[in-house]
C-alpha cells in the first residue's frame, strides 16, 4: 500500500498569511477609495464653488487697504456694496466672514424659513452639501446684541476647520481681528475668548453659549461675557466694555460627546 503524501504545514500557513494580507490590503484600498470619492472629491467641488463666489466680489481699485489692527485705519462705509452680486443671487446671505491668513473666507447665511439649520448641509445655492455653509442659527441675527455663526469642522481645514487653533495663545494673538461685511456695513471684531464646551441637557446649570444670544439687559450681557472669559483658554487682559456687540464662531469638537469649540469676539468698528 502506497504512503499518503501530505502537503507541508508550513506551506499552507504561508498561503493563509498571504491571503489574509491581501484581504487586509484590499479592504484598506476599498476604504481609501470610498473616502476619496465620498468625501475628498465632494469637498473639492464645494471649495471650488466658494472660489467662484469669491471671484464675484468686486474689488475697488481706488480703495485704500484697511488694516483692522490699526486704530487710525477707517473702513470704507460703502464696502458692503462689493458683495452686491452675491446678495442679489441669494437673499439668505447675511454677510461675508474673513479672518486674514486663514482659510476662513466665506459667505454667512441665515434662512428665512423656520429652520435654523437649513444651511447645515446646503451650499450657497441651496443644494445638498456635506460641508454646508457658515450660518446664523435661530434666535438671533447679525444685528442682535449677541449672535452665533456655526460652521463644520472639516478635516481638510476648510470652513471652521482651523477654528480650534484659537486654543493657543500665539495663534489667537496673530488672528485677533475678524472681518464681517454685511449688506450695509463693514464690521471688525476683536477676539477675547476661546473655549471648549458641549451641548448640555436642558436642565443643566452649565453655561450654554448657544442660548446666550439675542438681545440682553446689562446683567445678562455681562454674565455671559464673564462665563466666556472664565472658560477661555486665552486671556488678553481686555474684555468687552460699554456693551459692544458679541459675535461667537462655533464648530464641533471631539473632546467629549456633543463637544463644541467656540471663539468669542466683540465689535470694535
Amino acid at each position: 500500500m502506497a504512503d499518503t503524501v501530505k502537503k507541508p504545514v508550513k506551506k499552507r500557513r504561508t498561503s493563509l498569511i498571504f491571503l489574509l494580507i491581501m484581504i487586509v490590503l484590499l479592504g484598506v484600498l476599498s476604504y481609501s477609495l470610498y473616502r476619496f470619492f465620498s468625501e475628498y472629491v465632494p469637498q473639492q467641488k464645494e471649495q471650488l464653488r466658494f472660489a467662484e463666489l469669491r471671484s464675484l466680489i468686486e474689488d475697488d481699485e481706488d480703495e485704500e487697504e484697511f488694516d483692522p489692527s490699526d486704530p487710525s485705519s477707517t473702513p470704507d462705509e460703502k464696502k458692503g456694496s462689493k458683495y452686491r452680486k452675491l446678495f442679489a443671487m441669494n437673499a439668505d446671505m447675511r454677510g461675508w466672514l474673513k479672518i486674514t491668513d486663514t482659510q476662513i473666507d466665506y459667505p454667512v447665511m441665515k434662512s428665512e424659513l423656520d429652520d435654523g439649520e437649513y444651511y447645515l448641509h446646503r451650499d450657497f445655492d441651496g443644494y445638498y452639501s456635506f460641508a454646508g455653509c457658515l450660518f446664523i442659527g435661530s434666535g438671533c441675527d447679525e444685528d442682535s446684541d449677541s449672535f452665533v455663526i456655526y460652521g463644520h469642522n472639516m478635516n481638510n481645514g476648510s470652513m471652521f476647520g482651523e477654528l480650534d487653533s484659537y486654543a493657543y495663545y500665539d495663534y489667537a494673538e496673530e488672528h485677533r481681528y475678524i472681518i464681517f461685511d454685511t449688506k450695509d456695513e463693514y464690521r471688525v471684531y476683536k477676539v477675547f475668548a476661546a473655549f471648549s464646551t458641549q451641548i448640555y441637557e436642558k436642565d443643566s446649570t452649565e453655561f450654554k453659549y448657544y442660548e446666550a444670544i439675542g438681545d440682553f439687559d446689562d446683567e445678562q450681557y455681562y454674565s455671559a461675557v464673564n462665563d466666556m472669559m472664565c472658560l477661555s483658554y486665552i486671556d488678553f487682559g481686555d474684555y468687552p466694555e460699554d456693551r459692544p456687540q458679541i459675535m461667537m464662531l462655533s464648530t464641533c469638537a471631539y473632546h467629549t460627546d456633543e463637544g463644541r469649540f467656540v471663539v468669542a469676539a466683540y465689535r470694535i468698528k
